[in-house]
């Protein structure tokens, strides 16, 4: 694997690291196997929201299930990962404690209500004629209406306006 290629799996680790929920997650799976359920609870997160991060965790390579009868069983899959995210967490924290004012982050809270209001786009799929979604024609593209806004698909990625 070359530096690009390196590159482009990174920015996608740190795709699947980008949400609070996820973070949560890993942070409580760091002390060991949990059930969604305990992991439901342990987040304060519903279990569909919990079953959603952990589907884009598990696609990340970062979780793994194990199943015992019907009851599966999550835990971490590479512990390297944990180490990024302890990293990330002291860093800001190091960062806040400064007195300088210009490095502490003054949009914290609206960093936490955008999660809150962006958690839906968990249930990812592809936007087309028979999704179910609101379409607006433009010229180079559709914006398909989501929860109130409008998703704009674009070749890899897609734009919440």
């Amino acid at each position: 694997m070359d530096d690009v290629d390196a590159t482009l799996e990174a920015a996608q680790l740190f795709k699947a690291l980008s949400s609070v929920s996820r973070l949560t997650i890993l942070r409580i799976l760091r002390d060991g196997p949990s059930s969604v359920g305990a992991l439901t609870e342990a987040s304060g997160q519903s279990q569909p929201l919990v079953s959603q991060h952990l589907k884009v965790l598990r696609t990340a390579g970062l979780v793994a299930v194990t199943r015992t009868g019907r009851e599966a069983m999550y835990s971490i899959a590479d512990h390297h990962v944990t180490h990024v995210i302890d990293d990330a967490i002291t860093h800001v924290l190091e960062t806040n404690s400064s007195p300088d004012p210009r490095t502490n982050n003054p949009l914290k809270e609206t960093i936490m209500a955008e999660e809150k209001l962006a958690e839906h786009t968990v249930v990812e799929h592809e936007h087309k004629s028979d999704c179910g979604h609101e379409s607006v024609q433009h010229d180079d593209h559709v914006d398909y209406v989501h929860d109130g806004h409008k998703h704009a698909q674009h070749e890899d990625h897609y734009d919440e306006h």
